[in-house]
């Protein structure tokens, strides 16, 4: 067998790398500039294997595909800033073949901030000749914000693209952003690479201290302007000697060095937004730790990395503010610093909740005294600041590879548009709720949400195409949400809620109550059942509402689970009911359950859990509603829209109980029946879709089922496999049960 060597069978695949990427056009670096970070992110990963011929067969792949894509037009379109590009890509082509895991992850971080430090300059350069379109194509290789939610690079390039704005105006925008973000990973790195030390991940460690050494070129003349010279001499020896030592206590000096470091002052605005956001973290670090640890262990795992997650950012927002509120409160930014390493401290050892909280509300206190009481304000402003910059930042951690970390991303993302962006779109546009809240999760057959193709890990194609799709749409519910209601708007809204949220547990207790009293079943043994059921449902929601807001927190997860797990347990308590209703055995169509209230409180009971279920389920997310509705819709529309509404839903249940008293017994229970088993085919859907948009079930698109939103709003019909396959279960029971019926009649 002919034998071939490996760097010429390299050299070969390189070359006809690059004679294809030649011939498809270099003319997008952005595209070029991921593949090359997607890559290297992936050699990186193929050196955690064992070593054999398929696993440096995969690098040697992947090594001539990264120097085909630089060769390819990509180095020409970087001109003089290629050279440290070319250098760090031989660097991590040397490590990469020697198997040094460490180094390649160094070398990896350093070419992709190469990367992104020659493209900022070749923006600049753009912009400060007037080449709008060349800079714009540049600024697409960058960091985005992961926390303080920036846009103002990206607004400045929409009005100069539009023709609004000058440039030179544009120019120190964009320089301000991306510095500031370039800061803030900085800070980021560092924690991350002393986190990696304590838990000797020396991988990781290396990437982490290879992206700050990175970093700290981008930001050398800010680093020196604001240090001095000496300092940054000193940054650079304290770096190089962690590099050596691999230690928390190495690293220790150079995060201290950067403790007061800000590249630019931020201003008033920027100053209140990012303490808001502090807050907004602080706050979800409590509501996620204390549902994720238990006893010393982590009980629920996506709670706890989410708690994590979210310390994470708090400290990075913190990183931004600290140097501004050390000149007018140094007590209060040492405190706060401490709050958050004993928080991290804390989390680390995994120790009991309460102990997290003490510490959150220390330090909530801390800001509110020194930021005002403004940072509680603006939870929806918040929100489609942020979600933005995290979904693009979900884009970027796929792309290099981590899934991992783009599926913590994207929980982030919902947790932003769930309840902050959702509970205010619903009211005024439920379809167009229903439909982005699906992007998040299953999507469709023809695009998958977000949770799919995570799951599956690709395609990145399709994750672009949702994720743009998902900004398309918040633009569009940003637009509702934020047109003020009219007059009428308001009542049709109001009337609309109630109608909905309101019609299907009143059709329910109509069709059970007109059942029992056309059987002759007398009205004391239901009346009360029913009466307490309601009442203490209507009590209850307002109870779990008051409670969400001042005594306990309750996460998006939570609520979508509470919602599900209670229209579930209607649909058991709904379906016994039903088919006691529906079966002829035993005397009658209704005899059973007759018999049974009159000789036990046992169907009592079972009415009275029918009544509260079907109440409850809808009475904490319908006050939701309004209190959504009621941000800025005029309160006399809303309150006449809510009583027109529940008229409504009222009489169409006084029509369906007035059945009972004019129509045959056996046309009222036929109409009842079918009309009761309908209403738990709905229940059923209902509850398997909110425990699918709390995570706990898988959800499958289909494409044989229409996608119809008022199919889903009004019937709970949705074309979801597992809910589907649910409703189908339950259809198929009561088929059943009515055939066994009529053969027991027959007999």
């Amino acid at each position: 067998m002919l034998s071939v060597p490996r760097h010429a069978l390299t050299l070969f695949i390189a070359i006809l790398i690059w004679l294809f990427s030649s011939l498809a056009s270099a003319d997008v670096p952005w595209l070029s500039a991921e593949t090359m970070r997607s890559d290297a992110a992936r050699i990186g990963r193929l050196l955690y294997r064992a070593p054999s011929a398929e696993r440096d067969a995969a690098i040697d792949a992947r090594l001539a595909r990264l120097h085909g894509t630089w060769e390819a037009g990509l180095k020409a379109a970087y001109k003089d800033t290629a050279e440290p590009v070319t250098t760090a890509l031989e660097a991590l082509d040397t490590a990469a073949r020697a198997g040094d895991a460490e180094e390649t992850a160094r070398v990896r971080e350093i070419l992709w901030t190469r990367l992104l430090h020659g493209a900022q300059r070749q923006a600049f350069s753009a912009l400060e000749r007037g080449d709008t379109s060349a800079s714009d194509e540049w600024l697409n290789i960058r960091e985005y914000a992961r926390a303080s939610g920036d846009t103002a690079a990206e607004l400045a390039m929409a009005e100069l693209l539009a023709g609004r704005l000058e440039a030179s105006e544009a120019l120190p925008i964009v320089r301000r952003e991306l510095l500031g973000i370039h800061a803030a990973e900085l800070r980021l790195s560092l924690a991350r690479a002393t986190q990696d030390a304590e838990a000797q991940h020396y991988v990781q460690l290396a990437g982490e201290l290879g992206r700050a050494e990175g970093l700290m070129t981008i930001l050398r003349e800010s680093l020196e302007d604001k240090l001095g010279v000496e300092v940054m001499r000193r940054l650079d020896a304290d770096l190089a000697t962690a590099r050596e030592a691999r230690t928390a206590a190495a690293i220790a000096p150079v995060r201290a060095a950067l403790t007061d470091y800000a590249p630019v002052a931020l201003s008033d605005a920027e100053r209140l937004r990012r303490a808001r956001l502090l807050r907004r973290f602080l706050d979800l670090v409590g509501i996620e730790y204390q549902d994720g640890v238990r006893n010393g262990e982590i009980s629920i795992p996506m709670e706890y990395h989410e708690a994590v997650l979210f310390r994470s950012r708090a400290a990075m927002i913190f990183g931004d503010l600290r140097p501004g509120l050390t000149e007018i409160a140094p007590d209060a930014a040492e405190r706060l610093a401490t709050l958050l390493n004993e928080m991290d401290t804390h989390i680390t050892a995994k120790d009991e909740p309460q102990q997290i909280q003490a510490l959150i509300r220390e330090a909530l206190e801390l800001i509110d005294q020194v930021f005002g009481s403004e940072t509680a304000q603006g939870g929806y402003e918040l929100a489609v600041e942020t979600l933005p910059a995290v979904l693009d930042e979900m884009l970027l951690m796929a792309r290099s590879g981590d899934w991992k970390e783009a599926e913590m991303k994207r929980l982030e993302a919902y947790s932003w548009f769930d309840p902050d962006i959702e509970q205010r779109l619903i009211p005024r546009a439920p379809g167009q709720a229903l439909r982005l809240e699906a992007r998040f999760w299953e999507g469709s057959v023809a695009l998958p949400g977000l949770a799919g193709i995570i799951a599956a890990e690709g395609p990145i194609d399709a994750l672009a195409d949702q994720v743009a799709a998902i900004e398309e749409g918040l633009i569009d519910a940003r637009k509702r949400i934020e047109t003020p209601l009219s007059t009428l708007g308001a009542l049709v809204q109001s009337g609309g809620i109630i109608l909905r949220e309101g019609l299907e547990a009143v059709l329910i207790l109509a069709a059970l109550m007109g059942a029992l009293r056309a059987e002759g079943v007398p009205s004391s043994a239901w009346r009360r059942p029913v009466v307490s059921g309601v009442v203490l449902a209507i009590a209850g929601s307002f109870a779990l509402w008051f409670a969400a807001r001042q005594l306990i927190t309750i996460s998006t997860l939570q609520r979508e689970m509470l919602e599900g797990a209670t229209a579930l347990v209607a649909a058991a308590v709904l379906i016994w009911v039903t088919r006691n209703l529906l079966s002829r055995a035993q005397g009658g169509h209704f005899e059973r359950l007759r018999s049974t209230l009159r000789q036990s409180s046992l169907s009592a009971t079972g009415i009275f859990a029918l009544a509260f279920f079907v109440v409850f389920r809808e009475g904490f997310e319908t006050v939701l509603f309004y209190e959504a509705l009621l941000v800025d819709a005029p309160s006399g529309a809303v309150l006449a829209g809510l009583a027109l509404g529940g008229a409504g839903a009222l009489l169409i249940g006084w029509l369906v109980f007035g059945l009972g008293l004019r129509l045959p017994l056996k046309s009222f229970f036929r109409i009842t029946g079918v009309l009761l088993a309908v209403l738990s085919v709905m229940l059923v859907g209902a509850g398997v879709r909110g425990l699918q948009t709390a995570a706990l079930l898988p959800a499958t698109p289909v494409d044989w089922f229409p996608d119809w939103e008022w199919l889903q709003l009004w019937i709970g019909l949705f074309p979801v496999a597992e809910a589907l396959a649910a409703q189908g279960a339950v259809i198929a029971f009561y088929l059943l049960n009515l055939l066994l019926g009529r053969r027991a009649g027959a007999t």
